[in-house]
């Protein structure tokens, strides 16, 4: 089957029959076998997926170890559907819940035929809403969705699979060229001094970036759209929402510090981005993407002395201090800091290229 999928590489939707199902036909769906509130987790640390009603990391909250054996874990190769969230995932290994979660089985599935059938499933779960109205069983078993078939009428598996299979290939060769086409336009130096041996001294922020306050855009006033909204998130680079939103906050090339939230997190953002009032954003004097991102780092190394008694304030961030190379005026060493992180970088795509078996001119 796999050399059929990769030689066939005209798949379309347009060329197939389509046809409605019940979800009781095309899955099997029943209650989380585990449903473990958070705080009776008794071993936080291992390799189980502990899926949650997040809609982020495919559902996943944290990774834990095997639990009491009153709670079964439930076996992979499943679908799961949050309850009230109406959040949607594949599961391809075993793993425990928290609660409200459905799980959804079907004979024929694996991680392709999944992809394929998750977007349908999402579509279906928007009718769905938190509190009375939620994606219970008996709702679920009643809920309809359309599946390309076979001549025989019944749901088509192998075009399911060959069609995301296809889909996927167009993506890894688009971002192989991406990839290897980077790695080859970055020109690093093997006489670089390492940063343990480089002179380096503190410097208060202030001394390297202009500080100024973010703007709050409430959630009832948003509009979704394609720009970066900064929040005080750690994930994602700080971005909570994509809105089309405009404010005077909005600025490229610049980075953020979360100041509420995940205190002390700092972010660059070469793209036009709006910022929170939960976090400050920083305009560099000397502006760089590459120096940028080297004292993001820097400024995200002090996070751990902030916390819900020890806020991040302007004027604390002004006396924040943080070390950064310097040259032989004792002035910040941009230039160092911009090839430390081209030679980083380089390394991180080699590294990821190899990996991957993607053919480079990278030496």
């Amino acid at each position: 089957m796999k050399a059929m999928l990769i030689m066939n590489n005209n798949i379309s939707l347009n060329n197939k029959n389509w046809k409605e199902f019940t979800f009781e036909i095309i899955f099997e769906i029943n209650a989380t076998v585990s449903g473990i509130d958070g705080n009776k987790l008794t071993r936080k640390n291992g390799d189980i997926p502990y899926v949650t009603r997040s809609n982020k990391n495919n559902g996943m909250d944290m990774f834990v170890g095997q639990q009491h054996t009153k709670y079964r874990h439930n076996r992979g190769n499943t679908i799961t559907i949050g309850l009230d969230t109406q959040t949607v995932f594949y599961q391809s290994s075993k793993f425990y819940t928290g609660q409200n979660i459905q799980v959804l089985r079907n004979k024929a599935l694996n991680r392709h035929i999944a992809l394929f059938l998750i977007p349908l499933v999402k579509r279906q779960m928007e009718k769905f809403n938190w509190g009375g109205n939620g994606a219970t069983i008996t709702r679920l078993k009643r809920s309809k969705i359309f599946l390309p078939v076979s001549s025989n009428g019944d749901p088509d598996y192998k075009f399911m699979e060959g069609y995301i299979h296809q889909k996927e290939q167009d993506k890894l060769k688009a971002y192989q060229t991406y990839i290897t086409q980077r790695l080859s336009s970055i020109e690093v130096s093997n006489s670089l001094i390492p940063l343990a041996q480089k002179k380096c001294r503190e410097f208060y922020i202030k001394e390297v970036s202009e500080i100024l306050s973010g703007k709050d855009i409430y959630e009832t006033k948003r509009k979704i759209g394609h720009t970066p909204y900064v929040s005080a998130t750690a994930k994602n680079n700080g971005i909570g929402n994509f809105i089309s939103n405009k404010n005077s906050t909005q600025e490229a090339g610049c980075l953020s510090v979360n100041r509420n939230g995940s205190v002390g997190y700092s972010f660059y953002h070469p793209y036009n981005a709006l910022f929170s009032n939960d976090c400050r954003k920083l305009r560099l004097k000397q502006p760089s993407r590459l120096a940028g991102i080297f004292i993001s780092q820097q400024i995200t190394q002090q996070k751990e002395k902030y916390g819900y008694g020890y806020k991040m304030g302007t004027a604390r961030l002004e006396k924040q201090k943080i070390m950064l190379p310097t040259t032989s005026e004792n002035t910040p060493d941009y230039a160092y800091m911009i090839e430390y992180m081209r030679v980083l970088e380089h390394k991180k795509l080699a590294a990821y290229c190899k990996y991957k078996g993607f053919e480079t001119n990278a030496s």
